[in-house]
């Protein structure tokens, strides 16, 4: 069975005819998705059951290798705002040996085969059919062909594209995807003694010169034509080839796994009466053996990890739910694995059973340390401040602890940078102490009653000291003290400074986030809370507090559709500056942009007490796997505002609405937003963004 990626979905009706018809099936031995296919098949999952997990992935997210947004600890999930990081081994640049490490493809595959597997001692051999999976050695070009030990494994290495995925690394050698060295594995097929080979190709065909136009479409072209050569000689040892007809499908086309696999059961369907000639008088298949009985349950003895260099073993403990004496469970220990990646201090994570007496098992989970310290970079385009660039310095695992130290900038229409460093003790480390400097400068648009008057610019100096702790990596609660230097540059009265003004005091804050994912989210909610009291006593010039909270909360109502329903509040006390007043409008995603109002330009509304509710609806209108353009919605907005500009009560609150509707876009460089806005009084105004938020 060959590769041919998502065209390789044609193996399953092949399959799927030989099921309904009675044609034996002794042995298989596949390369890449034939692999894939060939090995689920193998290890007992009917062709249905296969055609229903492959549809069912989410290949965008299967080759993301983005770990679970809900594990990953708060402090780290800065990084899904990058669009580019480059890690470091010390001081040296370290380059990948691919795009993606293939994570999420291993933990699925792990709990689809692990219970199977041990059944059959992890010999492929004493599975229900003998299976072989076929990789490529780099090292030499020649074929490495599994036998034994994991079936996530093999099928990872099987499939491992070259720039896409990582080589897998196994017994002194580099292992790629199969379809380098032997894509059409007859050869395997005769050496385990088969007499009747049936060869299905799915290999896509060479492209025209005028299909190349890209240095991906030579690299394509380039590998194509090493699987070809192989292949010639793959043909002549097979008693005949299966070409299913799939000159319209691509290898990428993983969203028509359906349509695919019916071309495979046509041309079984169309070779079968050959088919039946071939194998007169080869015996059926014998059954599979038997479950083991109850008292040869596996149980797990003893649990250690494997590849830990600078991480402390205690501070991973925390992450692992599975114990000792334990049936093994392939759904429990991926939990624990998902968790372990979560952290984000491992390139990957995998495990191991190793066999004890009495159907006992050492539990290993084998992990390579990542890059501690990283260069991570973004930039985001919107409507208010055009090109903003954000490069951010990670130290991770600092003092032999959790503790991390980041150097951030943000450059262009905003300019915002930071110094901080997160000091969490080894013996406590759900608290922790974080010292952090900062300057930044921002443009603020004067608007009154809608035209626009003048802007200014807020210019800060400052720093804070926070003492806090984390629950569960989704709740966040600080607390300290804050100062810092305001200068505003231009301005018209009543918007005006000369010279500058000192705000020094108390500051806290709490953040909760379950969000499933960062720019779309289907489930889960966000609360931020922060309080600010400024005092003179505490160094400041002015005497004032404020209280502001936002809430965001998803539903998901079916498969395509999503409703957000969000609300904010601010609570200000004793004389605010203007720069400090609350500010509303527009639709940008920077983190220091005035309040998101549908239908208002930014900056258009000051207030000293304020409110807003809003909900949206999201409506998924098409998902693709692995393109550019990875999903679009359309999204419908409302928005309501009280606000007021009063001191003291009485407040006089003003209310006003607005909406708007837009399409969306979830796309490789991040978000990408077109949004029409309409408010009360007449105001129309149009939002564009790309980029990720920060």
């Amino acid at each position: 069975m060959s590769g041919g990626g998502a065209r390789g979905a044609s193996h399953i009706g092949i399959l799927r005819v030989f099921e309904e018809t009675g044609i034996p099936i002794h042995c298989i031995a596949g390369t890449s998705f034939g692999a894939l296919v060939g090995g689920l098949y193998s290890i007992g999952y009917s062709t249905d059951e296969i055609e229903e997990i492959l549809t069912g992935q989410d290949w965008n997210r299967m080759f993301s290798d983005a770990p679970e947004r809900r594990l990953i600890p708060l402090v780290e999930r800065r990084n899904s705002r990058y669009q580019a990081e480059l890690s470091f081994r010390g001081w040296h640049p370290q380059l990948p040996l691919g795009i993606r490490g293939g994570q999420r493809m291993i933990e699925a595959l792990d709990e689809l085969t692990t219970s199977r597997m041990l059944s059959a001692q992890y010999d492929f051999d004493k599975l229900p059919i003998q299976f072989r999976a076929v990789a490529t050695n780099l090292l030499d070009g020649k074929p490495y062909v599994f036998s034994k030990g994991s079936m996530s494994e093999a099928l990872r290495a099987s499939m491992a594209i070259p720039l896409l995925f990582t080589p897998l690394e196994k017994d002194g050698a580099l292992l790629v995807d199969g379809g380098l060295a032997d894509n059409l594995p007859t050869d395997v097929a005769r050496d385990l003694g088969a007499t009747v080979v049936i060869a299905v190709d799915a290999t896509s065909p060479l492209l025209r010169k005028d299909e190349i136009n890209s240095f991906i479409e030579v690299v394509d072209q380039s590998i194509s034509l090493q699987m070809e050569r192989n292949e010639q000689e793959s043909r002549k040892l097979a008693s005949i080839v299966l070409q299913p007809r799939l000159e319209e499908f691509s290898n990428t086309d993983y969203d028509r796994f359906a349509e695919i696999s019916k071309r495979g059961e046509e041309e079984a369907y169309r070779r079968l009466d050959e088919i039946k000639a071939l194998v007169v008088g080869v015996p059926p298949r014998p059954s599979a053996e038997r479950p083991l009985p109850s008292s040869a349950i596996p149980r797990i003895e003893s649990i250690s990890f494997r590849g830990l260099k600078k991480v402390q073993p205690e501070q991973l403990y925390s992450n692992i739910q599975v114990h000792l004496g334990e049936v093994v469970d392939a759904s429990a220990i991926a939990e624990d694995i998902n968790r372990l990646y979560a952290t984000r201090l491992f390139e990957s994570v995998g495990y191991t059973l190793e066999p004890l007496p009495d159907h006992r098992y050492h539990l290993v989970y084998i992990v390579t340390e990542s890059a501690l310290n990283s260069l991570g970079a973004g930039v985001r385009f919107d409507n208010d401040f055009k090109f903003v660039v954000l490069a951010e310095f990670t130290a991770r695992q600092l003092f032999k602890s959790p503790s991390t130290a980041i150097v951030s900038a943000q450059f262009g229409g905003i300019d915002y940078d930071f110094a901080a460093l997160r000091y969490v003790p080894s013996s406590a480390p759900f608290f922790f102490i974080e010292p952090r400097g900062e300057i930044m400068r921002l443009e603020r648009l004067d608007i009154r009653d809608e035209e626009f008057v003048d802007r200014y610019t807020d210019k800060r100096e400052g720093g804070r000291l926070l003492f806090g702790g984390t629950l569960f990596n989704q709740l966040e609660i600080a607390a300290g003290y804050r100062s810092e230097r305001v200068r505003i540059d231009e301005g018209s009265e009543p918007n005006r400074l000369n010279g500058s003004q000192v705000l020094a005091g108390l500051t806290f804050r709490l953040n909760r986030d379950t969000l499933d994912f960062r720019d779309f989210p289907r489930s889960g909610m966000a609360l931020r809370i922060q309080i600010d009291k400024r005092s003179r006593s505490l160094g400041g010039d002015l005497d004032f507090s404020k209280w502001e909270a936002d809430y965001r909360q998803y539903f998901k109502l079916s498969r395509r559709s999503t409703v957000q329903i969000q609300a904010g509040a601010g609570y200000s006390r004793g004389s605010v500056p203007f720069y400090e007043l609350f500010y509303i409008g527009g639709y940008s995603f920077s983190q220091l942009a005035s309040r998101q109002f549908v239908g208002l330009e930014r900056d258009e509304l000051t207030a000293r007490q304020m409110g807003i509710v809003g909900a949206s609806y999201h409506r998924l209108l098409f998902s693709r796997s692995l393109s550019f353009i990875r999903q679009g919605y359309l999204t419908g907005i409302y928005n309501g505002v009280f606000s007021s500009i009063q001191e003291s009560s009485p407040y006089n609150f003003d209310l006003l609405h607005g909406g708007g509707i837009g399409l969306h876009l979830d796309t490789v460089i991040g978000a990408v937003r077109a949004t029409g806005g309409w408010a009360e009084g007449g105001r129309l105004n149009f939002y564009f963004s790309f980029g990720p938020s920060f």
